[in-house]
């Protein structure tokens, strides 16, 4: 599957998936696999290699195929210091989330 198409998946079903993930007492670990996969997801989306992913990213990413809801519940379930951007630490603990 494509990686932007994970990451659509993904933006889908956040916020059903994060009100699971919160009434789960342990965190998931994740294969050194599935980290590399989260790592270059990451990297493909951070277009200016700027190590943090924003807005303008994600939606040129998609190419107009995204719903600007779906973009802001993204950022705001994912973005936990609410400086507008996705830092690479932010992605995998949200990624984790989504096991």
């Amino acid at each position: 599957m494509a990686r932007w198409a994970r990451l659509w998946l993904w933006l889908g079903c956040a916020l059903a998936t994060l009100h699971a993930a919160a009434s789960e007492d342990k965190k998931k670990t994740p294969s050194d696999s599935e980290m590399s996969e989260y790592k270059q997801d990451f990297l493909d989306f951070d277009l200016n290699k700027d190590n943090q992913i924003d807005a303008q990213e994600v939606r040129s990413q998609f190419k107009g195929d995204l719903d600007p809801k779906e973009l802001h519940q993204f950022f705001i379930d994912v973005d936990k210091d609410n400086t507008g951007t996705v830092t690479l630490q932010e992605y995998i603990d949200y990624a984790i989330t989504l096991q």
